[in-house]
C-alpha cells in the first residue's frame, strides 16, 4: 500500500472525511473481533470504548498496512476485479510479498494458478514464517496453487512468455524516480502483452485525497498503452481515500456478478466506488502521461504530498 497522512481533505482545507474514515475503521475493528469495553449512550452522544490490537508492516519507515483495517484494501484490490473478468484462472500478482492480495485471489477455487513476483525475498519469507503474518495472510504462501518469483517485475515481465487472466499491480507509491518507471507507458505496454483478450489489470493507485493528479495520471498513462480504463476507490483509515485503476483490452461494462467467496468490507452495490465527487474529477485534466523519456510521475507525488 502506501504513504500515510492525516485526516484533513487538501482539496477544501477541510476534515470532510473524517467522519465516514472512522467510520469505516470502527465497523471493521467490531467485525475483527475487538473487545467492545463500552458500548451506550449519554443525553447527547453514543459512546463506544473499543480495545484493538494490531499488527503492522513498515518498509522504509512508511506503514504498508494495519491488520485493523488491511481487508478494506485488499477485498476492494481483488473482489472488484474478480466479479468483472471472465473464466479467470491464471493470475499474475507484482509486489504483494506480504501475501495478503494472495490471500483473496486463492478464496477462488477456479483459480488454477498464481504467479507473484516481489523483488523483496525476505518480506516474503517474513510472511511465510512470521506466525502473526502467516495467520494473516491464511498460510497463502502454502497454496499448491502459487509459485513465488524473487525478482525485479520488469525483469520477470521481460522475459515472460506466459498470459494471465488477472494482473495485480500492488507497487509502491512512485515516491522516486525508480518507482515512477514502475508506472511508466512502456511497462504498461508490456502488462498488454500478457494478459488474456477477456483480461483484467488492477493497479493500486494511490490516495485520491493527497494526491489526485498522480492517480489519474495513472489512468491516463494506461489508456496511452491501449488500455480502457475504469476507476474505483475505497476509504481505508489508516491510508485515506485510497484510488485504483482497472484495465482491459476492451470496453469495461461495470455488470458486476455475485461475490461468492467470504468478505466483508465490500458495499453491497459495488457501483457506489466507480463514484468521484467532482473535487476529485476536477484534477483529471492535470494528468499526465508518465513514460520512461518522460517520468514525472515522482514529482508530481511530491508536489502534491508536501
Amino acid at each position: 500500500m502506501g504513504t500515510h497522512h492525516d485526516k484533513s481533505n487538501k482539496m477544501t482545507g477541510k476534515e470532510t472525511y473524517g467522519d465516514d474514515w472512522d467510520r469505516a475503521g470502527l465497523k471493521e475493528l467490531l467485525a475483527g473481533g475487538h473487545d467492545s469495553l463500552y458500548k451506550g449512550k449519554s443525553k447527547f452522544q453514543d459512546i463506544q470504548v473499543i480495545s484493538a490490537k494490531d499488527i503492522r508492516l513498515y518498509l522504509n519507515e512508511q506503514l504498508q498496512f494495519s491488520s485493523l483495517d488491511e481487508r478494506i484494501y485488499h477485498e476492494a484490490f481483488v473482489h472488484v476485479p474478480f466479479t468483472l473478468g471472465k473464466s479467470i484462472q491464471s493470475v499474475l500478482v507484482l509486489g504483494g510479498g506480504d501475501g495478503l492480495a494472495l490471500r483473496e485471489i486463492l478464496k477462488y477455487p477456479n483459480v488454477k494458478e498464481v504467479d507473484l513476483v516481489d523483488i523483496d525475498g525476505k518480506v516474503v519469507e517474513l510472511a511465510k514464517q512470521v506466525p502473526a503474518l502467516a495467520e494473516l495472510n491464511e498460510q497463502a504462501f502454502f497454496d499448491k496453487r502459487v509459485t513465488e518469483h524473487i525478482e525485479d517485475a520488469k525483469i520477470f515481465i521481460g522475459k515472460n512468455k506466459k498470459v494471465y487472466d488477472v494482473l495485480v499491480i500492488d507497487f509502491p507509491d512512485p515516491t522516486n524516480e525508480l518507482m515512477a518507471s514502475l508506472y511508466a507507458k512502456e511497462l504498461f505496454e508490456k502488462f498488454y502483452s500478457c494478459l488474456s483478450d477477456d483480461g483484467i489489470l488492477v493497479c493500486q493507485s494511490n490516495a485520491l485525497d493527497a494526491t489526485p493528479t498522480v492517480f489519474w495520471s495513472i489512468g491516463l498513462t494506461l489508456e496511452q498503452a491501449g488500455f480502457h480504463t475504469k476507476q474505483y476507490h475505497t476509504i481505508i483509515p489508516s491510508f485515506g481515500d485510497w484510488g485504483f485503476q482497472l484495465a482491459a483490452k476492451n470496453e469495461i461494462t461495470l455488470q458486476f456478478q455475485k461475490i461468492n467467496v467470504h468478505h466483508r468490507t465490500l458495499p453491497k452495490e459495488l457501483s457506489t466506488l466507480f463514484a468521484f465527487t467532482p473535487a476529485y474529477e476536477k484534477f483529471k485534466k492535470n494528468a499526465i502521461v508518465n513514460s520512461e523519456s518522460n517520468l514525472r510521475l515522482h514529482d508530481l507525488f511530491r508536489e502534491e504530498n508536501i
